[in-house]
């Protein structure tokens, strides 16, 4: 993290002379800060925030706590919501922000560098290529995409525009869990040998009884590219997005992003070359709004031989209790080798020998790239161009395993991925819901 302060004229004519000194064997360029105060409001990062429900508000006071970055744009197709965001910005910052109904005016706005993604999930993409081609960097909160293809569509988009993108996953910004990982590399637990990952389970129910639309919320909008239903007071909140079909995969993507994304920190297996997925789901209410598959275990095989266990926490809860004990949580990771074991949670964590964590950092030279602020990373990593924590490649990686989980589920049997192909080895007819059907001429590839 960067200190700044207060700069006087004759520093800052010395700054000046020191930059052209340096600049005279540097072999690319001198950083804008160093000729400026970084904190100068015209060289802040400007941000543009699309999204700002529960979690979209939550990230906007995170950003507002980086003095390198200025929230100012907001745009949700609820109108007290983005009038309640401004407000809030307005009161931090000192600033009044643009406010938008539709996120393309927030995107033709130049003077924006990057955006914050928080809608919800249906439409993470699709806003995240407008955001990219729109010349932007993008922060964009898990899961990723509704379809597979999507996924792949933002990662060409990000790779072929050059642009920054940072996952909203968060716990690579948490030490113990960047201590546990590095562990796992340097060989304290011995030869991997499998792994455990658990997340929530998710939840049924949910009214389909319409109602009328409510005042200030441009429905149409809202729905953007998942089919049109009538509006019910379920569908329009948080666990709408969160568990309807329409909008999202359910926890075993929605939750399941934080485990995974620590798993794949911590190996290359997925990577290596076929994986195969088997196992079992349950939809607890198919005729309800919420008609995602809320608890699962799935059997995941690695071409180098590594298999891991996929659960909801409900079915997690005896099997990692058997050496975990009381000190287990509703998510987590934990690698098995040939010497013992690292489990990696939320709010806790434990080893078969609780002493590695003492080490910090352990010995070997293997080590991941972790920045312990968050949001203050991604702001940086826009300035400095500088490669994300959380890159667009491991969003993709950790967010197949949910897909192709669930495509197991629900096919029955077993499910063959091609990580280098991209693309379904069998049953081949299911590359076909690769895609997911939508609405109106919204570009998602």
């Amino acid at each position: 993290m960067k200190t700044t302060h207060q700069i006087t004229r004759r520093r800052f004519a010395g700054g000046l002379l020191q930059a052209a000194l340096v600049a005279a064997t540097a072999p690319n360029f001198i950083p804008l800060r160093v000729l400026a105060g970084e904190n100068t409001p015209s060289k802040k990062i400007q941000l543009g925030h699309i999204g700002v429900g529960g979690q979209g508000t939550g990230l906007l006071q995170n950003f507002l706590n980086v003095k390198t970055s200025a929230s100012v744009a907001v745009c949700d197709p609820f109108r007290q919501r983005r009038e309640n965001a401004g407000k809030l910005i307005q009161t931090r910052q000192k600033l009044e922000p643009k406010l938008y109904n539709d996120f393309r005016d927030l995107l033709a706005d130049q003077s924006i560098d990057a955006v914050v993604i928080a809608t919800p999930d249906h439409w993470h993409v699709p806003v995240g290529l407008a955001t990219v081609r729109a010349g932007k960097d993008v922060y964009i909160e898990k899961p990723l995409g509704h379809s597979l293809a999507q996924n792949q569509a933002m990662l060409n988009a990000c790779r072929e525009h050059k642009k920054i993108f940072q996952y909203g996953t968060m716990q690579r910004a948490e030490e113990i869990l960047k201590r546990g990982v590095e562990l796992v590399l340097n060989g304290y637990i011995g030869d991997l040998q499998r792994l455990e990952v658990w997340a929530p389970a998710g939840s049924g129910g949910g009214s389909l009884a319409e109602i009328p639309v409510p005042e200030g919320l441009d429905y149409e909008l809202y729905l953007g590219p998942a089919p049109m239903r009538p509006c019910s007071k379920d569908r329009i909140t948080s666990h709408g997005s969160w568990f309807c079909a329409d909008y999202a995969l359910g926890f075993i993507a929605g939750w399941g992003a934080h485990p995974l994304d620590i798993a794949i920190w911590g190996i290359d297996s997925d990577t290596k070359g076929h994986v195969s997925f088997q196992g079992t789901g349950n939809v607890p209410t198919p005729d309800s709004l919420f008609n995602t598959c809320a608890t699962w275990d799935v059997a995941v095989n690695f071409n180098d031989g590594i298999p891991m266990r996929f659960m909801s926490h409900n079915l997690a809860e005896p099997v990692v209790k058997k050496y975990r004990g009381d000190n287990w949580e509703t998510n987590g990771t934990t690698f098995f080798g040939t010497k013992g074991w690292v489990s990696l949670g939320r709010s806790t964590y434990a080893a078969s020998n609780p002493d590695w964590f003492k080490l910090n950092p352990c010995a070997g030279s293997k080590r991941v790239l972790y920045r312990n602020q968050y949001y203050q990373a991604f702001v940086e990593s826009v300035r400095e161009r500088s490669p994300s924590v959380a890159p667009i490649e491991d969003a993709v990686r950790s967010d197949a395993i949910s897909h192709l989980s669930l495509m197991a589920i629900k096919s029955g049997g077993e499910v063959v991925w091609d990580p280098q192909a991209y693309q379904i080895i069998s049953p081949g007819a299911l590359n076909e819901q690769m895609h997911f059907p939508i609405r109106g001429d919204w570009k998602q590839s």
